[in-house]
């Protein structure tokens, strides 16, 4: 069994693999904590923290094994086998998500769309696209865990609410609503108006 691993580090691993892997393919590609710092914006010794916690260390003349660490990380936060997930309010999120997956080798599969009526979107290729009110019954067909909920805050509570009667145990919630589920569900708030809002007053800060 796995042994539980802080949020924000398991968050933070997650964003050193994306980092690794565009460099994996390199030969003999080594790289040191404070490389790696740097391009997540923290420090070498929160780095070293982490991938401790995983049971790796570098070399201090060279750094780590690029392809050892990427598989290190992947063995500690992936799940044990493929989880799918459903994209309800798809658009452009769900294709960049959806590609992603496709590149890279990843317990995640993106296995089905929701929309709204005859709502236009444009189809992810590969991806079944079915209507809100299907909802239930795909869910539980396709055996799907994870949902990320990306729709107006008028609808979030209740599509969330069937989404945890239909056997969903993960939502990353995309709107602003804040979520009444069981304590058994993990929800992760995304709460893209507050990310806007820090973005617009850090753009235009005073300049020391």
């Amino acid at each position: 069994m796995k042994s539980l691993i802080p949020e924000r580090t398991v968050e933070r691993l997650s964003l050193y693999r994306r980092v690794l892997l565009n460099y994996q393919y390199l030969d003999h590609a080594y790289i040191y904590s404070h490389n790696l710092a740097r391009f997540l914006k923290t420090n070498a010794a929160t780095v070293r923290r982490d991938l401790m916690l995983i049971g790796v260390e570098g070399d201090v003349h060279k750094g780590y094994v690029i392809n050892e660490l990427v598989e290190k990380i992947s063995a500690a936060i992936d799940p044990d086998n493929i989880e799918k997930v459903a994209f309800v309010g798809i658009g452009e999120l769900g294709r960049a998500v959806h590609e992603y997956f496709n590149q890279n080798n990843t317990r995640l599969q993106v296995a089905a769309t929701f929309r709204f009526g005859n709502q236009l979107i444009n189809q992810v290729e590969d991806i079944p696209c079915y209507n809100m009110v299907n909802l239930p019954a795909v869910i539980n067909r396709l055996g799907i865990k994870i949902c990320v909920v990306a729709v107006t805050v008028e609808y979030a509570k209740e599509i969330s609410a069937i989404l945890a009667h239909s056997g969903v145990l993960g939502i990353l919630n995309f709107s602003s609503a804040l979520l009444q589920l069981p304590d058994h569900i993990y929800v992760e708030n995304y709460d893209m108006i507050t990310k806007l809002e820090k973005i617009a007053y850090f753009m235009n800060k005073p300049v020391k």
